[in-house]
């Protein structure tokens, strides 16, 4: 099924975080997506395209110029903008940092899929055709990161008493919105949560910004009756920070949690990057032109070169997933 999608980048946390520790040594130095994003944004856009049609940039003046810089605007039928406008909300980028999905949510009309610049399909997304709401996979609550819907800060009173919260958290790393009352009621009411609500509590900020996107487009759902369908049953247990189900990995790759081990363990970045290059020349051997000129990628240069050669003389070497 032919759904529009849309990669959402959002640099007022970057901005925000420059401007609060101005006059201190934490300075985070220039704008700029890790190696490792890049290749999946790269491998995120044309996996789309290939499977569900066209694909769009939503982000800010500051967002437009860096991917221009990169080259990496020739991925999209479009980039837009209309993210500016969140630097006028009182929504805290730090607290909310994925407020620009949301906002953008609110400016598409249903159907209409908005998936993460660190995520990329395996294969096409079934049953689109059927309507609901389509997300990534479920999310364990009743823990510190999902806790009670009483227990979450709500000091502006948003009304929230209209909405079934009695479903695991959807996580939205896909969100594909297919029935348009949805969509519209679930980015209202998540910025109107976000506006305003990030003065001190017990619960650690994550809390509201999960709660934000990724409880209550569900809880919209089960209200108005509107089928909720992850993409995998792959069920993430957050208290014990572990997978429960089926492999995902002939769907979709995510980069979420090997992110936090690279931060851990750096010297594990060149076998990922081997990894993700691999299987994106591999799907799509026509981006090798568009990784050698994305200056980011200079230091991954001479892999993807090596890399190229390689699937050329003997096929893939670390995509075990395929035979998964």
């Amino acid at each position: 099924m032919i759904v529009p999608g849309a990669h959402i980048l959002w640099t007022g946390p970057h901005r925000a975080g420059l401007r609060r520790h101005r006059d201190r040594t934490l300075d985070q130095g220039e704008y700029a997506l890790p190696v490792e994003e890049i290749l999946t944004c790269v491998h995120g856009a044309y996996a789309w395209r290939r499977f569900h049609g066209g694909v769009e940039l939503v982000t800010d003046t500051f967002g437009a110029a860096y991917f221009a810089r990169q080259g990496l605007d020739a991925l999209y039928d479009h980039l837009g903008t209309e993210l500016d406008a969140l630097d006028e909300l009182d929504i805290d980028p730090l607290f909310y940092f994925a407020a620009g999905k949301c906002y953008a949510a609110a400016l598409r009309p249903a159907p209409f899929a908005i998936f993460d610049t660190d995520l990329y399909l395996r294969r096409p997304l079934e049953g689109l055709d059927r309507g609901g709401f389509v997300f990534a996979h479920w999310e364990s609550t009743g823990n510190a990161v999902y806790p009670p819907v009483a227990q979450v800060p709500n000091p502006s009173g948003v009304d929230l008493s209209r909405w079934i919260f009695d479903t695991p958290a959807a996580n939205m790393a896909v969100s594909v919105f297919l029935d348009d009352r949805h969509r519209a009621e679930y980015a209202r009411t998540a910025l109107s949560f976000m506006r305003g609500n990030a003065g001190p509590a017990e619960s650690a900020p994550i809390v509201r910004q999960t709660f934000a996107e990724q409880r209550v487009a569900p809880a919209v759902a089960r209200t108005f009756g509107v089928d909720l369908r992850p993409v995998t049953e792959r069920f993430w247990i957050v208290e014990n920070e572990e997978w429960d189900g089926p492999s995902h990995a002939d769907r979709f790759h995510h980069t979420w949690h090997q992110k936090r081990v690279l931060r851990d363990y750096p010297e594990l970045r060149l076998a990922y990057w081997r990894y993700l290059i691999e299987d994106l020349l591999w799907s799509f051997p026509e981006t090798y032109d568009l990784l050698l000129s994305t200056p980011a990628l200079k230091e991954a240069a001479e892999l993807i070169r090596r890399i190229r050669s390689e699937l050329e003389t003997t096929g893939p070497s670390v995509l075990s997933w395929r035979n998964a």
